[in-house]
């Protein structure tokens, strides 16, 4: 099963798994994160960072010392997270981080179309044994979540686009510049589009992504990527991918997250 997820990820850079969680885990597991986001732990929150201008608590495990914790990391060794993230990296991975969002009702965004492959900048990329896959995040939604209710986004077949601008940056190619928004993303491909077309030995891989870039800029087919799904659904990507984030508009959503990386891929 891994083996056919990871390939899909592959392709796509994008997963969605139905059913990941049964009803008693989401239960469990929503019980805790609305626990710690409680007023009665504050100041003292187990939500230590509460994004005023995206409206959102998250939940960092790290500071969490007591024993509920282990409960939401029992989930990543019973679903076996770690086997999913060593068959898509062909390598060991490693656990770097498990939070949880929980996002209140709001009429505001939260983040545009963006890459997070860049967030470290020039050091990261070029400390890369391997500038290919560089993290896998999975969000297992808690609650069900509609396209009014902030589901993700993602264009299926970016993160292919992101492997090219690391590899041309990694080799020297092209120069490092930071790159994190789809116009950052989309200038660079258009500024060394002969390389990228050469790169994939086919023009139609770089224009599909301009064509849709240059919609998604002017916020048209925002809804074609959203990936809607019920409680205890999983969506597994690769963060190297264009996505963007959504504010739920009809009622809270609360998502659980686990973000792998290949061992000795980051310095």
């Amino acid at each position: 099963m891994n083996k056919q997820i990871a390939s899909e990820i592959e392709k796509k850079g994008i997963i969605k798994i139905d059913n990941f969680l049964d009803i008693n885990e989401i239960k469990k597991i929503s019980k805790i994160i609305k626990y710690y986001s409680a007023p009665k732990n504050t100041p003292e929150s187990y939500f230590p960072t509460n994004l005023k201008t995206m409206g959102l608590k998250i939940l960092n495990l790290n500071f969490i010392k007591f024993f509920h914790s282990l409960e939401i990391l029992k989930i990543s060794k019973k679903k076996k997270l770690e086997d999913l993230a060593n068959e898509f990296f062909e390598k060991k991975s490693e656990l770097r981080f498990i939070d949880a969002y929980y996002s209140k009702i709001s009429n505001e965004d939260v983040l545009p179309w963006h890459t997070d492959q860049a967030y470290s900048g020039e050091k990261y990329v070029n400390n890369f044994n391997d500038p290919d896959k560089f993290y896998l995040k999975i969000f297992i939604y808690l609650t069900d979540v509609e396209p009014d209710d902030g589901c993700m986004s993602y264009i299926p077949g970016s993160h292919k686009i992101g492997y090219a601008i690391r590899s041309a940056i990694y080799k020297k190619h092209i120069k490092y510049q930071p790159y994190w928004s789809i116009r950052d993303f989309k200038q660079i491909v258009v500024d060394n589009k002969e390389y990228f077309t050469n790169y994939f030995n086919n023009s139609e891989i770089i224009n599909n992504f301009l064509k849709e870039a240059d919609l998604l800029e002017n916020k048209a087919n925002k809804e074609k990527y959203g990936y809607s799904a019920k409680a205890g659904s999983a969506i597994v990507f690769d963060e190297g991918g264009v996505h963007k984030g959504s504010r739920p508009r009809s009622k809270d959503r609360m998502v659980l997250r686990y973000l792998y990386s290949a061992l000795n891929k980051i310095k």
